[in-house]
């Protein structure tokens, strides 16, 4: 029992960590664009020492637009994404056996994991997922589909919750929002620029200017943003992606094993992934918006078998390295036959 928990702490520090390098690369890679850009576009004025001739200042207020967009996107996160997903909530008092069973399991991993009751919402999908909201722990939600409950058990359902309870407890969906902002300011930045390099181009080269070098100074600078918002789009947004998605899946990978050391019962999780390895109901209800949030990557029509780089660019490690993940640190060898039971 010992060498499990062990185990599981390993795992819980070595995915913090990674997600904390990942935030940091993402803070790296959107600073470097801002060293590109004030290099590209700044022009020294040797008559004046005010500040706003500095480059330093035009870095202070690119920072400065960074963290109001950031800050937005944190004010807008999950305001709106159980209505889009049409979740309807269950109350304490429901009659239906099976909304009763996830209420109460979600009231039962609330108490263990030391957190606030989250309200609990059923999404009427036949798709089976799952999905925790919320910024913190005291604004948390949990939803579960219909198509969730249809298939698993107690125990499988237990092990889906304790991994929903576990994102709350690490406050992942800060980590989620923070990820998707910052993909979303270097996605309309590299694009903006391109666009703005555009039109000044286009602009330029279709009237006549008294001033020769105005009318050649404005076409370098058009041609400077063509070429800067070219490398955002074809360097720094699959980087931004790549990273995003590297976050996503060890944020999952840490909430596998932090789900499994709230339940005491990784075995549950594993049932519940092998499950989900079967041919599943394309989702109709949930959101694609939502596809960070979910247990596992929704299928939207997609066939099952896909190329690898689609599966590469899934937000979720695949199933079968989530359930060895998961036997390895219950100290067991991968593909081992867990069904006759687990230990306490």
């Amino acid at each position: 029992m010992n060498k499990r928990l062990d185990t599981l702490e390993a795992q819980v520090q070595s995915n913090k960590k990674r997600s904390v390098f990942a935030i940091a690369a993402f803070i790296a890679l959107i600073n470097v664009i801002f060293v590109v850009l004030v290099l590209v576009f700044y022009r020294p004025d040797t008559n004046s020492a005010q500040s706003a001739n500095q480059p330093w200042f035009w870095l202070l207020v690119l920072e400065g637009i960074l963290v109001v967009y950031v800050a937005f996107q944190y004010w807008r996160n999950g305001r709106n994404l159980l209505s889009m997903n049409k979740g309807q909530e269950i109350s304490e008092d429901t009659t239906d056996p099976d909304q009763k069973r996830v209420y109460n399991i979600v009231t039962e991993m609330s108490l263990a994991a030391g957190l606030p009751m989250p309200k609990v919402y059923l999404v009427p999908d036949p798709s089976p997922n799952a999905f925790a909201t919320g910024m913190s722990p005291e604004k948390a939600s949990v939803a579960v589909t219909q198509g969730l409950l249809n298939i698993m058990d107690r125990e499988e359902l237990e092990g889906v919750i304790g991994h929903e309870m576990s994102h709350i407890k690490n406050y992942d969906i800060r980590v989620t929002t923070l990820s998707i902002a910052l993909v979303g300011f270097i996605t309309i930045l590299g694009y903006g620029l391109l666009r703005v390099g555009q039109t000044i181009m286009y602009s330029s080269g279709g009237r006549r200017s008294r001033d020769d070098k105005d009318e050649n100074s404005t076409q370098l600078i058009g041609l400077a943003m063509l070429l800067v918002g070219g490398l955002i789009i074809i360097v720094g947004i699959p980087l931004s992606y790549l990273l995003q998605k590297f976050l996503s899946r060890k944020r999952e990978a840490l909430a596998d094993v932090s789900g499994a050391e709230l339940t005491g019962n990784p075995v549950g999780l594993i049932k519940a992934f092998r499950k989900l390895q079967n041919p599943q109901p394309a989702a109709k209800v949930l959101s694609p918006n939502t596809s960070q949030l979910c247990l596992v990557e929704p299928l939207f029509g997609k066939k099952q078998s896909r190329s690898w780089w689609s599966r590469m660019m899934d937000d979720h490690p695949p199933l079968e390295e989530r359930i060895k993940n998961l036997q390895l640190v219950m100290g067991e060898q991968p593909d081992s036959d867990l069904d006759s039971g687990s230990e306490s």
